[in-house]
């Protein structure tokens, strides 16, 4: 039964076309005054296209699953038991096409996302030798972890990696939404799918295949695209139980009837066609459309959820800030200032925080201690051992812990500190500034009109700076010195009180809050850890996107809402026809097709947004 199920699936376009044709001869000859081949061919018509509905009927009974496609394989063997040839090779026919017509929507709608799967690299040129530089042309399923690769200008960069030789400019548009072109060069970070403008690079995979940044986002929006609101999954139910129903009814009104005819037809009319393909297509579409907009969306059912939120909360760095801080002053207490710079750069080598950056960007020498150990600790900073001294790196907060007193340290209260204490010495003060994202006062404004939100700030810088950075935009609440467990705690507060939260951040010490929302909102620019725990993923990190994607979110909910109300009223104007003598079968069934037909066109407009 397998075998002719994928025979059928397999050549079911040009099953339509047969099909088609001959019901083209069919009514031809009974012009021309040939009933009989009239009838055979409408025979035909439905014993090919009713087979496939056959065997999925009988396989969805073995699952106890009463499907739609066995109220009409039960009308159209009742249609050919009493001879109404015509009107079951009308049904069986239109049934396919809106059968077909349900699959290519599907596909069409899922290949919103081709776009971005085909930006994906398909080949990479691998060193086979260090010492010669010997190339190959290999598939990127053949790079590992650890191989040495050839980025020559105007390519693709095949894996994410760090840069092991030679330099260039790299557009990474395609993840950061950085328009301009990020200058690499030796331990600098690159990422797959980003494109090199110009010079050479030679680097050194890290992450492969759908490991990359950007294989998890493709990845992340086909599952998503397969996911089910909770008004699908009713819709499901809803049809498991509607089927029984229908079949009930056909009975009982041909018993009471003795018009057995009668009884077939409400069999065919009442298949909810569009109300099972109408959600799904919204759905598909939705989630495509917000893929080809760079917003990673993780399943229908968080549309339903953002459209709910009345309360923001945002990290501040690398969210609110553009995450690409530069250092200010600095002041050095105990020893030479270039030796501590050392010392400092050496711990935020293997740390991914937007200040490790500004530190490494600073120091910009490539010479580093050899690290022992290392501990991050969540909120404050990063504990080490190099050359068997203790270092500690980080804020106030941490060197307060550790009895160190930071007195000495005249920076700016309106900016991040990073302090460098050593064995118990304070050495080390920096002023790291981070400016905020282009139009994020505009992108705020547009984002709390919608559902009269109110917006959050909580930080884990102390209250002064944390107030300076955002000051002028319109936070209700301003909240510092809070620890990564704090911002999961506070929201799981707001939620006690009926708020609805999505949070919105980017690092490691966020995904305790992403999880806690309602909706976790992760810049495209953050962690792999914060990405992988939100819900939603802002691909270019445009802060500006935030209001367009809850309006985004409302319209595709709409839309399936449009398209439930749409696939009801034909079920009830189509039985009130029926009833009333102006519906009948083959008429009823092309009302029912074509409300497919609405139903996939209405979702299709979601492409458009």
């Amino acid at each position: 039964m397998t075998l002719i199920q994928n025979f059928f699936n397999s050549n079911k376009k040009w099953l339509v076309v047969t099909m088609t044709i001959l019901v083209g001869i069919a009514y031809l000859a009974n012009f021309n005054g040939y009933p009989q081949l009239f009838n055979i061919a409408m025979l035909t018509v439905a014993v090919m296209g009713g087979i496939p509905i056959v065997l999925r009927a009988v396989s969805a009974l073995r699952y106890k699953i009463i499907s739609i496609e066995l109220l009409v394989s039960i009308a159209v063997i009742s249609a050919i038991v009493i001879s109404e040839f015509s009107e079951a090779g009308i049904v069986i026919w239109l049934f396919t096409i809106g059968d077909v017509l349900e699959a290519m929507t599907l596909a069409k709608t899922r290949n919103a996302i081709k776009a971005l799967v085909q930006m994906a690299p398909k080949k990479a040129i691998k060193i086979t030798d260090d010492i010669t530089k010997t190339q190959l042309e290999v598939a990127i399923d053949d790079v590992v972890v650890g191989d040495q690769l050839l980025v020559k200008p105007g390519s693709q960069v095949p894996v994410d990696g760090h840069v092991v030789n030679g330099s260039g400019h790299v557009n990474e548009a395609s993840i950061t939404g950085e328009s301009k072109p990020s200058h690499k060069q030796i331990n600098s970070h690159v990422f797959a799918g980003t494109v090199l403008e110009s010079g050479t690079l030679f680097v050194e995979a890290e992450k492969v295949g759908e490991d990359t940044a950007f294989g998890k986002l493709i990845e992340i929006v086909e599952e998503a695209q397969d996911s089910q609101t909770a008004t699908q999954r009713f819709i499901d139910r809803f049809s498991q139980r509607y089927t029984p129903f229908v079949l009930m009814t056909a009975i009982i009104v041909g018993l009471i009837s003795q018009d057995f005819k009668l009884a077939i037809t409400i069999l065919v009319l009442g298949c909810p066609g569009a109300l099972v393909i109408g959600v799904p297509v919204s759905t598909v579409t939705g989630i495509g459309s917000a893929a080809k907009q760079s917003i990673i969306v993780k399943g229908s059912s968080v549309l339903d959820e953002l459209r709910k939120v009345n309360t923001f909360v945002f990290d501040k760095t690398g969210t609110l800030t553009t995450g690409q801080p530069n250092v200010g002053d600095v002041q050095n207490f105990v020893g030479r200032q270039q030796d501590n710079l050392k010392i400092l750069a050496s711990v935020e080598h293997y740390s991914d925080h937007p200040l490790a950056k500004a530190i490494l960007n600073y120091y910009s020498a490539t010479d580093f201690f050899e690290v022992a150990e290392s501990k991050i600790i969540d909120g404050r900073g990063i504990q080490a051992l190099i050359n068997g001294d203790d270092v500690l790196v980080g804020n106030e907060r941490l060197l307060n812990e550790h009895s160190i007193a930071t007195t000495p340290v005249h920076l700016p209260e309106t900016s991040s500190h990073v302090l460098l204490a050593v064995n118990g010495q304070l050495r080390l003060a920096l002023e790291v500034k981070d400016p905020l994202r282009p139009n994020v006062s505009e992108a705020l404004t547009q984002l709390r009109k919608l559902n009269q939100a109110e917006l959050i700030l909580l930080s884990g810088d102390n209250q002064s700076v944390a107030e300076a950075t955002v000051a002028g935009l319109e936070f209700a609440k301003v909240q510092g010195n809070f620890l990564p467990e704090d911002k999961a705690s506070y929201i799981q507060q707001l939620r006690m009180k009926g708020r609805r939260v999505a949070f919105v951040g980017d690092g490691i010490n966020d995904s305790p809050a992403l999880a806690a929302a309602n909706v976790g909102i992760a810049m495209g620019s953050g962690t792999d850890v914060a990405i992988e725990t939100a819900d939603i993923v802002l691909v270019q990190s445009q802060i500006s996107k935030l209001a367009f994607t809850v309006k985004y979110a409302k319209s595709v909910i709409r839309n399936m809402y449009q398209n439930i109300a749409i696939a009801i009223l034909t079920v009830i104007l189509l039985f009130i026809g029926l009833f009333t003598g102006y519906i009948y079968m083959a008429s009823g069934m092309l009302v029912h097709e074509l409300s497919i037909l609405i139903v996939v066109l209405n979702g299709m407009r979601l492409l458009k947004k």
